[in-house]
């Protein structure tokens, strides 16, 4: 029985296919023309002609394989589920917070803070009853670090739970 391909070589494929359609297109820049006094880099132009048509379908063949693959990959990283801190992800959704979600929420977490409040305070008017200006939090100092850990700790968790889960599942077919 032919084993199914895992998702990391599927990643790993599309890389491939990428460079092959790379290099093909510098053959068939390079086989595409020639100087009418030149002889042809092929037996015949005709020779030189079919390769440069056999360059030009390798290369569409190769597109509808990355297509069909991404296709797959995508459906694999929307269908399975990874539990990290005991919640539930898709890897679609685990990529989408290390790309940027992750740094969204550490930014939210880090603007509690008193900046702005101390700016205006050294400018601030003595109080009616004649005290000090004096910044005050609206926020919880305790509940800040722990989402700041949270989502630190998810951030940094991400890529070592990926390699695991990109190398044991199966592309989803």
């Amino acid at each position: 029985m032919e084993s199914r391909m895992k998702l990391i070589e599927a990643m790993k494929r599309l890389r491939v296919i990428e460079k092959r359609m790379a290099a093909n297109s510098s053959s068939i820049t390079l086989y595409a023309s020639s100087v009418s006094t030149e002889k042809p880099l092929f037996e015949t132009e005709t020779v030189q002609k079919k390769e440069v048509e056999s360059l030009i379908q390798a290369n569409g063949d190769l597109l509808s394989e990355y297509l069909r693959l991404k296709k797959q990959i995508e459906e694999t990283n929307l269908r399975t589920v990874v539990t990290i801190g005991g919640i539930d992800y898709v890897i679609s959704d685990l990529l989408i917070i290390k790309r940027k979600m992750a740094g969204f929420m550490l930014r939210t977490y880090r603007a509690l803070n008193e900046e702005q409040a101390n700016k205006r305070k050294v400018s601030a008017s003595v109080g009616p009853d004649g005290t000090k200006a004096y910044t005050v939090r609206f926020y919880d100092e305790k509940g800040k670090n722990e989402g700041t850990r949270h989502w630190q700790d998810l951030y940094d968790n991400i890529d070592s739970r990926l390699e695991t889960i990109n190398a044991l599942t199966d592309l989803i077919e």
